[in-house]
């Protein structure tokens, strides 16, 4: 398996989709990618992709960090800082911990702990703010 550049909301980062069974996403990437396994997650090269899973083996969400080439239309990809956020969306709110954009749900942009709920995204963080990772999620 190559890990692509795609990023859709709700279902998938770089090829690898919620709702799959992370034995065989490890077997797919084994010999071409480093991967890490932990108790709920599979971190592949470094964090450029991680899938998060249930007891049962089935991904629920998955994060990539800024290694990361791909975005999703142009609007949204891992290593933005708030000032690429606002040039290339209309509207920000944080959800669940997440900053989400122009009303997409299933996507958004991890936001640190002490600033998981805004007004207005540059009250809180300084335009040159990054966002380290992006998020895809179905909740």
């Amino acid at each position: 398996m190559d890990i692509t550049k795609i990023i859709v909301p709700k279902k998938s980062i770089g090829g690898i989709c919620i709702g799959e069974n992370i034995e065989k996403i490890e077997a797919r990437i084994s010999g071409r990618y480093k991967s890490h396994k932990e108790v709920n997650s599979l971190t592949i090269d470094d964090g450029l992709i991680g899938a998060y899973h249930g007891t049962d083996g089935i991904i629920s969400s998955i994060s990539c960090n800024r290694s990361f080439t791909g975005n999703y239309q142009n609007k949204l990809w891992a290593g933005m800082t708030v000032a690429d956020v606002l040039r290339h969306s209309k509207e920000q709110v944080a959800w669940s911990g997440f900053v989400q954009i122009d009303k997409i749900s299933g996507i958004g942009l991890s936001l640190p702990e002490a600033h998981d709920d805004f007004e207005s995204l540059a009250d809180y963080l300084g335009l040159d703010f990054v966002f380290d990772e992006l998020w895809v999620y179905n909740f």
